[in-house]
């Protein structure tokens, strides 16, 4: 047993996609490490009965999977999200399954979404079962994937902490009620003005919402609100639109794409055709 729980602590502590079982990964992230995520691909495999210290979510995209808990037997079905609270005893079967899934600790997540909206939460726990909420799948696979994917950090975070604080509000037992708006156009001006002046450095957002004295939740929700789009996408937006300046000056696509802030050429590739419709190298053609 000892050496179990090693071996499990030590595959925790690895970073990065790595095979965890026949056909599956495992990985954490760096700045999520409250945050494990495993991927299926086809595969086949029988879980005896078992618990999880963690919140378990785990969406089905193919193939059939099981789950038997609390004296339930559920099939989960393709685009459903399956949920299992701490502690809760259970089995799952996945046949042909291809899947994600995602475990997170019960007072990190309660601690994210305090964090995310500034106050205290009482009371926060799930019930385990099925969630048939498109929209819930939808924000859960967007963080699946975001963090297998080299993503700016207002980003990450804006993914991240909206799913979660969606997950409490939608799907927890706790009351959480929205926080009441006010005047915040000058915080407004003044996020958009940090942004447009900042675009090339990675900014989260637990950061600038300190420095317009705000909420996370609350700025993100607002800037939503009053932009059409949420801090990490307009500042997107400004990175291309300066890059497509860069690039009329003559700048290469590889410099570019450094200078307005991101990682790697691909991932600025990807993101200009997604805002502008084509290529930087059709763009300057």
């Amino acid at each position: 047993m000892q050496a179990d729980m090693q071996n499990r602590k030590r595959d925790r502590a690895q970073e990065g996609p790595h095979q965890s079982g026949p056909g599956v990964d495992r990985w954490r992230v760096e700045g999520f490490e409250a945050l494990e995520l495993l991927r299926g691909l086809h595969t086949t495999e029988e879980y005896p009965r078992h618990w999880h210290e963690e919140i378990y979510l785990c969406a089905t995209l193919g193939g059939a999977s099981y789950l038997d808990c609390q004296e339930t037997s559920l099939q989960v079905r393709p685009g459903t999200l399956a949920i299992v609270a701490p502690g809760d005893v259970h089995t799952n079967r996945k046949i042909t399954c291809s899947f994600r899934c995602l475990l997170m600790g019960p007072q990190a997540l309660q601690g994210a979404v305090e964090q995310f909206m500034e106050r205290n939460i009482r009371g926060l726990s799930f019930r385990s079962g099925l969630i048939e909420d498109q929209r819930t799948l939808g924000r859960f696979l967007k963080v699946h994937h975001a963090m297998e994917e080299a993503e700016p950090d207002l980003g990450r975070n804006d993914i991240a902490f909206s799913f979660l604080h969606e997950l409490a509000v939608r799907h927890g037992t706790a009351n959480i009620a929205l926080p009441r708006s006010g005047n915040e156009d000058f915080a407004i001006r003044r996020t958009k003005h940090f942004l447009d002046e900042h675009y090339a450095e990675r900014v989260s957002l637990q950061e600038l919402a300190r420095l317009m004295r705000m909420s996370a939740y609350h700025l993100n929700r607002t800037f939503r609100r009053r932009i059409g789009m949420p801090p990490h996408e307009y500042q997107l937006q400004v990175r291309i639109t300066k890059a497509k300046a860069f690039l009329r000056l003559g700048r290469s696509i590889s410099e570019t794409a450094s200078l307005v802030g991101f990682v790697d050429q691909s991932h600025f590739t990807r993101h200009f055709k997604r805002f502008v419709g084509v290529t930087p190298g059709k763009f300057l053609q």
